[in-house]
């Protein structure tokens, strides 16, 4: 008896996915600019032939890592939405929820994301705007869509379109500084129990500042009866 050797297709995948694990590597070290293909290819044990060959060239390879990271799996992070059949405040308190859960467990359990991620934000790259068309836009959309029911209002406006930013906001600021808040206490929520508890919390706050917004708006006139 005798091993085989392994096939050709086997070996250009394992190659392949090589270089994806050794580019998601340096890309979060070093950021675009910076990352050295040679320094890639060594970490892959590949030639830089071979970038060309799977990816076309450094660009192509950073866009498959960049949205291999930064795209949701629709498997394991299924966005909600109205189309749950939930009332706008139930499904704004599961919105928030799935935010925070994402970005304070999900993301912090994939460092190598977080940091593509920064790197990015300081010098962003072409593929910025495939992830917001692909990824941000869908996401920053249905939130407003949400607050425009929430709010009692039959289309999304100008003012749900801010409101959206300010409650990505409030979820990020938990993320982008939570070096300060922990040491500011309560700390950043690092269990399924905490993020459910401080979603709560944002959500209350949230509802509350809409519901007093949907009070004050003022009331359609009515029509006056014409006298018989």
């Amino acid at each position: 008896m005798f091993n085989s050797a392994p096939s050709r297709e086997h070996d250009a995948e394992a190659r392949r996915e090589r270089l994806l694990k050794a580019a998601a590597t340096v890309f979060a070290k070093d950021g675009f600019e910076k990352a050295s293909l040679r320094a890639i290819c060594l970490k892959a044990k590949a030639n830089v032939a071979a970038v060309k060959y799977y990816f076309g060239s450094k660009e192509g390879l950073y866009r498959e890592v960049f949205l291999s990271c930064c795209h949701p799996s629709k498997d394991k992070d299924v966005p909600v939405t109205l189309a749950d059949g939930h009332s706008p405040e139930e499904t704004m308190r599961r919105w928030i929820h799935h935010l925070l859960d994402h970005l304070l467990l999900k993301r912090a359990s994939n460092p190598l994301k977080s940091q593509i991620m920064a790197h990015e934000m300081r010098e962003p790259t072409p593929c910025l705007n495939d992830f917001i068309k692909l990824v941000v836009r869908p996401f920053h959309e249905e939130l407003q869509r949400i607050i425009a029911g929430v709010l009692g209002r039959r289309a999304v406006d100008e003012d749900c379109i801010r409101y959206g930013h300010h409650i990505i906001g409030l979820c990020i600021h938990y993320d982008h500084c939570r070096v300060f808040i922990d040491r500011l206490g309560p700390p950043v929520p690092k269990s399924e129990a905490e993020v459910k508890c401080l979603a709560e919390n944002i959500a209350s706050f949230v509802l509350g500042a809409l519901s007093a917004r949907r009070a004050s708006q003022p009331k359609p006139a009515s029509r006056s009866k014409n006298p018989s």
